[in-house]
């Protein structure tokens, strides 16, 4: 395999990781903001498999083709990428987890979770869409929204507290809820070093 094509390889196989990403995190929100008696299919185990696999595939390039300079850059890009959509991955199980521990827990209906949600789905779309077309502009747009959603983070969390100490929703409901919100966080700072 030569280095053009084994770059080439490693771009279509981590998109391949990022679409199963995407729809893992897309199942496990849906799961969160319109719990259904339905099966949620979110397989972390295909994004493990191919993180190892793109990895391998990485290490075996910079040993037997040693790329100089852009190439480099491109397969230790690679390299750092897949251990931000890895970690995605893993939130996404995380997520549905804790959704699915609210089934029989009174729902609360918040807009501001919906929001949150919303903006962090596309700052993951947008930080692989900006690697892929190498748009510097796009990738800024990504780092500039965590500012909104650490700022939606805390209003969420300081919201959930007072429902809590007013007795207005179940503790199950406040430390669940929080725990998602916490994860929505972390997923939309992966999307930023992705975007990086």
């Amino acid at each position: 395999m030569n280095l053009l094509r084994g770059i080439e390889y490693l771009e279509n196989s981590m998109m391949h990781m990022a679409d199963s990403v995407v729809k893992n995190l897309e199942l496990a929100f849906d799961a969160y903001l319109n719990y259904e008696e339905k099966e949620y299919p979110v397989n972390d185990d295909i994004v493990d498999n191919l993180e190892r696999m793109i990895e391998g595939e990485c290490m075996h390039l910079l040993l037997t083709e040693r790329p100089f300079a852009s190439d480099l850059r491109k397969v230790s890009g690679i390299l750092k990428l897949i251990s931000d959509l890895e970690r995605l991955g893993d939130h996404a199980e995380d997520v549905l987890e804790f959704s699915l521990k609210l089934k029989n827990t009174e729902k609360h209906s918040n807009e501001e979770i919906n929001k949150v949600v919303k903006l962090t789905l596309s700052m993951v779309k947008d930080s692989i869409e900006s690697y892929l077309k190498q748009d510097y502009n796009l990738a800024q747009t990504v780092i500039d929204r965590d500012d909104i959603v650490d700022e939606m983070y805390s209003s969420l969390i300081e919201s959930i507290i007072q429902m809590s100490n007013e007795e207005r929703c179940s503790s199950s409901f406040a430390v669940y809820t929080t725990l998602v919100v916490k994860y929505i966080e972390r997923i939309a700072d992966h999307a930023v070093n992705i975007a990086e």
